[in-house]
């Protein structure tokens, strides 16, 4: 099966380049506004795109947010963000906010989900997007932080 190269952007290339180069690295990034720092990763998956992007400051979180293409198939993704911690270099979080299908209402929702490796969980239904990117994008880190923040509680 073949996948997309938008797929491959949110799946494969984006997740390596947190890798490679850094979550924090990818974080400071977005938060200086840099988007020519994306530019060689569009041109590996060979999509042309000036994506949005927002960096969110969730103490003591350190959230960025990157729309990707539009989706064309059920798995793509609206958006992916990387969570930092600003109390721990070695922490980081990888979200999707996917585009899928709900046979029983018979429409379209988002599904939010964790990769980690080759690891890919889907957490749950995302926010309804209402076209609005700063919007969009606090609704998807808000919701992506939640179990982050359950954990913690939970672990004391």
């Amino acid at each position: 099966m073949s996948v997309s190269p938008t797929h491959a952007l949110a799946h494969v290339f984006l997740p390596n380049l947190a890798r490679l180069q850094g979550p924090n690295t990818v974080v400071s990034a977005v938060e200086r506004g840099n988007k020519a720092f994306f530019e060689p990763t569009w041109r590996q998956a060979q999509v042309e795109h000036d994506p949005k992007i927002l960096f969110l400051p969730r103490d003591p979180y350190r959230v960025a947010v990157i729309e990707l293409p539009a989706p064309r198939d059920l798995g793509d993704a609206h958006m992916i963000c990387v969570i930092t911690r600003t109390t721990d270099s070695w922490f980081w979080k990888y979200f999707t906010l996917e585009h899928d299908y709900v046979l029983t209402s018979q429409s379209f929702r988002t599904q939010i989900c964790e990769r980690d490796g080759r690891s890919h969980r889907k957490l749950g239904v995302g926010p309804a997007l209402t076209g609005e990117f700063a919007r969009d994008a606090a609704a998807f880190a808000d919701a992506a932080l939640l179990p982050i923040i359950s954990n913690r509680s939970l672990a004391g």
